[in-house]
């Protein structure tokens, strides 16, 4: 595969560097499955192999860490792109390509190109949030019976931490604010339920602020895995936050 996208590649903080190969140009190389094909049994098999490493786990904690590890080498670096480098990337499902590893999980994305300059107006997280993450999750949700707000728990967490790592003063204002809002907004702008609203948390623990899922993402479940540490809702006896997951 190709290295980093070259306008965009020089953006990435230090801190964040880790993830400034997780967006490639086509090339030759190993093993590519076409983003449209994760709707059409392509997942259930990346899946398949990745539950091989888990034998014997229950199928919705195996599907919410697929996910979560798919999130992470997709929105984190199409959020710094967009507010540090201010790119519109070709992000939808049917417009990139994934390189899996050998136990199914994604290693990288690719896309067709290195996109545009953002022309200000459109929503800027749409071709993330709206063509590649909500169409996956609709369609590991039906397939598995996995809560959608689970898996959308897992994008918006991800997406909430990129947010917290990068260094807002070098992020374009307008963009910082409509990746906020994506966040903060209860209703989308049609009137249905943001799947992203406060799904972390920062509830006040022996005088300081403890960052929290609002929702278990089932790791626990996992043969031989333990939970999230603070970062899980059940440290917080939070019994509720598991049965909405389920």
């Amino acid at each position: 595969m190709t290295g980093p996208l070259p306008s965009f590649a020089a953006c990435f903080p230090e801190a964040l560097a880790r993830y400034r190969d997780k967006l490639v140009l086509p090339g030759a190389g190993r093993e590519v499955l076409p983003g449209r094909d994760l709707l059409d049994g392509g997942a259930d098999r990346l899946i398949a192999r990745f539950a091989a490493l888990y034998p014997g786990s229950d199928p919705r904690a195996l599907v919410s860490m697929w996910t979560q590890w798919h999130f992470g080498a997709l929105v984190v670096p199409a959020t710094l792109a967009t507010l540090l480098c201010d790119r519109d990337l070709p992000l939808e499902l049917d417009r990139i390509a994934i390189v899996p590893q050998e136990a199914g999980l994604t290693s990288a994305i690719v896309i067709p190109d290195e996109g545009t300059a953002h022309a200000g107006g459109a929503e800027r997280f749409g071709r993330l949030l709206d063509g590649h993450v909500a169409p996956l999750i609709a369609r590991l949700a039906g397939q598995f019976r996995v809560s959608p707000r689970l898996l959308w728990a897992n994008a918006a967490a991800i997406f909430e931490w990129t947010l917290h790592q990068l260094p807002a003063e070098l992020a374009d204002p307008r963009a910082l604010a409509a990746a906020r809002l994506r966040l903060e907004r209860r209703l989308e702008p049609g009137g249905q339920r943001n799947p992203m609203f406060e799904a972390v948390r920062y509830p006040v623990e022996s005088g300081e602020p403890v960052r929290r899922r609002k929702l278990c993402c089932l790791r626990y479940l996992l043969a031989g895995v333990a939970d999230c540490g603070s970062l899980c809702p059940l440290n917080a006896d939070c019994a509720a936050a598991a049965s909405d997951a389920a």
